[in-house]
């Protein structure tokens, strides 16, 4: 697969068949729309192609984080690959696409730089100076220009359409069950493993502990049912999301990883938590011997869980 991050790298051109959007989180109906430019492509013997951004446009335009990302740059892209992409033009947004006008997009990018015959986007899919251009829009200049405009229509899970600010509502919620569902995949966070000061090892609990990346969007503070990723491995485990007020008056965010029956070393490992159901918030406890009943009840309950039905 092709990455290129400007037009100024695009060598050789080739027809291709182009999905275009920021895709954040790869969800489900993400997964549908490549899916069926990659399949498309094939068929007629095209470049399977993809159109994104960097950055949120909103967050380049204010100038901070207004929009949590839901995966890294690095993890989408390999999404993109797995999902059967040929090439990706990733983006800036900054770089003159927030002040395009919607018919220099369709006709400098997608007709005569990407030499598209064929583009995919989502049914509320907006480009252009101030979202100006609308999926009607792009069919018009498609019509004009020559290239096939493919709207794919809203993916449902249950009564609600699929989306990135409805995943992210979920797993800012705690819900992270239904996140799992709109995703298609449980949530995870990633991160090294840093020394702490042992606390949970000094009652029984070893943790391993990451700070996850503060531009991702963060679960509820809270204790999950998780599985541990590291070195090709799942752990069932039990984490805590937030700033352990019991033993710490720090306020940075951290992710403390207890793997179930299972005593490895990971420091200085990179490894991703997967967050499968919440059990409850975050609490202060009077002491530790109160936050080590609460820990062994949590842990038995996660135990209980990955047990089969």
């Amino acid at each position: 697969m092709e990455v290129l991050t400007s037009k100024d790298e695009i060598g050789a051109k080739r027809p291709a068949a182009i999905a275009l959007g920021f895709f954040d989180g790869l969800h489900l109906g993400h997964i549908e729309l490549i899916s069926k430019c990659v399949a498309y492509a094939k068929t007629k013997g095209l470049s399977a192609d993809i159109f994104t951004f960097r950055d949120h446009p909103k967050n380049v335009l204010s100038g901070k984080l207004l929009i949590p990302r839901l995966m890294s740059e690095k993890e989408k892209l390999r999404h993109f690959e797995e999902l059967g992409a040929d090439r990706i033009y990733d983006f800036d947004f900054a770089d003159g696409f927030h002040s395009m006008l919607p018919q220099t997009f369709a006709k400098n990018y997608l007709k005569d730089l990407f030499t598209a015959e064929a583009v995919f986007c989502g049914f509320n899919y907006h480009f252009g100076a101030e979202a100006a251009g609308d999926t009607a829009m792009l069919s018009d200049f498609g019509k004009e220009l020559g290239f096939k405009t493919n709207i794919l229509d809203p993916v449902y899970v249950g009564d609600r359409i699929v989306s990135s600010s409805l995943i992210r509502h979920c797993i800012n919620s705690g819900e992270v069950e239904s996140a799992a569902r709109l995703l298609g995949r449980d949530y995870g966070l990633e991160g090294v493993v840093e020394k702490g000061r042992k606390v949970g090892r000094s009652i029984g609990f070893p943790t391993a502990n990451i700070i996850p990346d503060p531009e991702l969007t963060l679960p509820a503070c809270g204790v999950y049912v998780t599985e541990t990723y590291d070195n090709g491995e799942l752990y069932p485990s039990v984490s805590n999301i937030g700033v352990n007020p019991t033993v710490s008056d720090s306020d940075t965010i951290r992710v403390e990883t207890h793997l179930l029956d299972t005593d490895i070393s990971l420091y200085g490992k990179t490894i991703k938590v997967f967050f499968k159901k919440m059990l409850r918030s975050e609490q202060r406890f009077n002491d530790k011997e109160a936050l080590k009943r609460q820990i062994t009840y949590d842990a038995e309950r996660a135990r209980l869980y990955f047990q089969p039905a």
